[in-house]
């Protein structure tokens, strides 16, 4: 789930509460942010059940990532660019989830996290799960520029500590713009009354 994040977010409040460069408000808003993550996080994933499956999503490496790195895999894939990236993935047909349905949460970095239900009368391959993620963090990204009245400030613009400014619109998008997320890997998990919930390993 996004415990990672929440260790991340608490280690930056104690790294950067020492560092004189950065001001009040911008401390007092990562608490915010931290507080409220903390809270979605209980409450969305409360009747998600028992983790039955953890997977992995690696890229095989383009000829400049061999030149540059040589020939390990690459550990995730772009969200923003995964339709481009998808002819590289590892293992892209094997399926995932045999079932027809799925809840998919995305809550990072979203303060009101979004739950969406999925379906495919074929189940869910690696393939397909990830362009089902990347098209709805992408419309999830653009709903929300459309209903905050505080928009996202352009990146030549920026200075502080987030890379993107906290929005006010539906889902409450703080900290990265979706060029900076990538998808490593996808935690299933099973509730009593069968039903499978989708949770995401995001790199940032």
């Amino acid at each position: 789930m996004k415990s990672i994040h929440l260790i991340l977010l608490l280690f930056t409040i104690s790294f950067f509460s020492c560092n004189k460069k950065t001001t009040k408000n911008e401390i007092d808003s990562i608490e915010s942010i931290q507080k409220k993550q903390i809270e979605n996080y209980d409450k969305t994933y409360a009747d998600a059940g028992e983790l039955i499956a953890d997977f992995s999503i690696n890229l095989k490496p383009n000829k400049k990532e061999i030149a540059n790195w040589g020939n390990e895999l690459i550990p995730w894939i772009s969200i923003e660019h995964a339709p481009n990236e998808i002819s590289r993935l590892v293992n892209p047909d094997e399926i995932l989830i045999k079932q027809t349905s799925a809840k998919l949460i995305i809550d990072y970095p979203l303060n009101n996290p979004a739950i969406i239900e999925i379906t495919n009368v074929n189940g869910f391959s690696r393939k397909d799960l990830i362009l089902i993620i990347s098209k709805k963090y992408i419309e999830i990204y653009n709903e929300e520029e459309a209903s905050a009245k505080t928009k996202t400030i352009p990146l030549e613009q920026r200075t502080g500590l987030i890379n993107r400014n906290q929005t006010d619109g539906k889902y409450g998008i703080w900290g990265h713009d979706i060029s900076d997320l990538g998808l490593s890997g996808i935690e299933l998990y099973q509730n009593k009354a069968g039903q499978i919930t989708i949770s995401l390993q995001i790199e940032s």
